[in-house]
């Protein structure tokens, strides 16, 4: 089901101000994902600097920038950050319309995972392909 336009725009301009959130404070590299389940879209920026973001109240001052944080909680569901081993995560959450699930995309993702490659592992004398589970 495809989304209505609020929430598209909503989702890319979060992403807009966490990804330019990494790029100006943060440290490279910036990865960035984007997880559809059955009726949320997540979205995550990771970057290397261990400096988490600090929210400031929307009318603190007159700067022009500092307030990407605010938009962040107006257009999404849920957000937040959490400290990561190598940097920092920072996430939003948006509700979106459910995935409606029939017996035929069912089957569809079944042979999809099928035919998919096994995992790649390194061993100390080579690479080789696991067994399909």
């Amino acid at each position: 089901m495809p989304l209505a336009a609020d929430q598209h725009d909503a989702i890319k301009l979060v992403t807009s101000e966490l990804v330019t959130n990494a790029v100006v404070h943060g440290r490279a590299p910036v990865n960035v994902g984007l997880y559809l389940s059955d009726c949320r879209v997540l979205l995550v920026v990771h970057d290397s600097s261990r400096t988490l973001p600090v929210r400031r109240p929307y009318f603190d001052d007159d700067k022009e920038s500092g307030r990407g944080l605010f938009l962040v909680d107006c257009f999404a569901a849920r957000s937040g950050w959490s400290a990561t081993a190598l940097g920092k995560r920072v996430r939003a959450e948006f509700e979106v319309p459910a995935v409606p699930r029939t017996r035929a995309s069912l089957a569809a993702r079944r042979a999809q995972i099928a035919r998919a490659k096994p995992p790649l592992y390194v061993r100390p004398h080579g690479l080789a392909l696991a067994a399909a589970i």
